[in-house]
């Protein structure tokens, strides 16, 4: 999947942002494509122009009368200027378009705000790093137009896309320790960006949002980096919280008790038996992996396509320290690798590797869309996807019997006659 999808999937689902990808048709139509796939509910607008445009300095000219075009027809918040790999290369300068909109935007705050987003593929290394760059350009563009709000430091925001009702548990657990969840992103509104600006602290749910945090850190606002997923993360989660925001130690130590142990309780009760691979792009896998080998899986094999960040290097120790071995920046042919030598009883992955798996008879699941549609977080999070894992390598037996359904059809393919070559008579029937 090209990496800018996740700069534009950040931005198609913010309200009163509209889009400009400035890149070549063919890009440009896969792009949109698998935005309205994932139900985006506006249009992507990009740039007519030509090849010789690219060489000849005249993209540039294409790209403002664009900006200048939306803001006429559609009159928008905020444009979100995204440029790809052609465009980067001949040094497109969207930087200096967006500055010269800029000095009106903060005269008039009534006027668009132009943000551009560098995402070429070939400098941007997974999408779930382009959703780092969209949300830190927004963030740093506001407060360049409006300024920092007044700091609330009995505040907190979370930023990662999870499951909606994750952050409400979150919400419900820190209210009992006096701190307010006052954002999440990313979010449908500009209005949650402008309020992370302005917490006390942000707690980073997804570990590869390195420049939003760096952004934040030069305003002031600490990033706590983990997450309530399992015993262990649960209990540091509340710990690590509370004391961010000088709770009293009795009543850290009794939540982190209380949550915990409801944890534990669910693994009693719902515990998970087989080998499991983790293999995805969201940089969520290592926590994932967490939680089911608390759960009593065994997991040998954890890959992302995101690098190590400050934020991964605990859950990779902690892995590690579980025997699992942390591939980051993987490719497909590590993750075939791995199901061939572990034989897993069920590969958590992407959509190619699930189907690799399925061909020899594995039960698999595509890791991005199962665990993003579920609660991952606290109890809540561990009774869902304990129950969902063991359901699924439940029915091996179920995969196996297809595989061996088909296991001739590819022998009968070898023994048929071959089709006849071009020249070749074709005797009358």
């Amino acid at each position: 999947m090209c990496q800018a999808f996740g700069s534009l999937r950040v931005m198609m689902r913010v309200e009163g942002i509209v889009p400009i990808l400035v890149g070549n048709a063919g890009c440009v139509y896969g792009l949109d494509f698998v935005s309205h796939f994932y139900a985006a509910r506006k249009s992507v607008l990009t740039p007519v122009y030509t090849a010789a445009d690219l060489t000849n300095g005249r993209i540039e000219d294409r790209t403002r009368a664009a900006v200048a075009e939306t803001i006429a027809q559609f009159n928008p918040r905020v444009i979100a200027l995204i440029t790809l790999c052609n465009e980067e290369t001949v040094g497109l300068a969207i930087d200096a378009i967006a500055k010269d909109y800029a000095a009106r935007a903060k005269d008039d705050p009534t006027f668009p705000l132009v943000v551009p987003m560098h995402v070429p593929g070939y400098g941007v290394k997974s999408h779930a790093e382009a959703k780092d760059i969209a949300a830190s350009q927004l963030l740093k563009c506001l407060v360049e137009r409006d300024g920092l709000p007044p700091r609330q430091t009995d505040t907190a925001s979370t930023i990662g896309e999870v499951f909606p009702a994750d952050p409400l548990y979150l919400e419900q657990l820190l209210a009992k320790m006096d701190i307010r969840l006052v954002a999440h992103i990313p979010s449908r509104t500009i209005g949650d960006f402008r309020k992370v600006l302005g917490v006390g602290v942000n707690v980073t749910l997804h570990p590869f949002y390195t420049k939003t945090c760096a952004l934040l850190a030069k305003y002031k606002i600490p990033s706590m980096g983990c997450t309530p997923v399992g015993v262990e993360g649960t209990r540091t989660w509340i710990e690590r919280i509370g004391k961010a925001f000088n709770v009293r130690p009795s009543l850290i130590e009794t939540l982190a008790e209380t949550e915990s142990r409801a944890v534990a309780e669910v693994f009693a009760r719902t515990p998970v038996r087989g080998r499991i691979i983790v293999a995805g792009y969201e940089g969520s896998e290592l926590m994932v992996a967490r939680l089911l080998i608390e759960a009593g899986a065994e997991v040998p094999y954890v890959s992302t396509n995101i690098g190590q960040t400050p934020f991964t290097k605990e859950d990779e120790a902690w892995l590690a320290a579980h025997g699992t071995t942390v591939v980051f920046r993987k490719t497909f042919d590590q993750d075939v690798i791995a199901v061939d030598e572990y034989k897993p009883d069920l590969v958590l992955g992407t959509t190619a590797l699930a189907a690799y798996a399925k061909e020899r008879g594995i039960p698999s699941m595509y890791f991005t869309n199962i665990f993003a549609s579920r609660p991952l977080f606290l109890a809540q999070g561990a009774q869902t996807i304990a129950e969902l894992v063991s359901q699924a390598i439940a029915r091996r037996s179920a995969y196996q019997h297809l595989t061996d359904f088909f296991a001739d059809v590819d022998e009968y393919a070898e023994a048929a006659e071959p089709l006849p070559t071009e020249g070749t008579a074709v005797p009358s029937v």
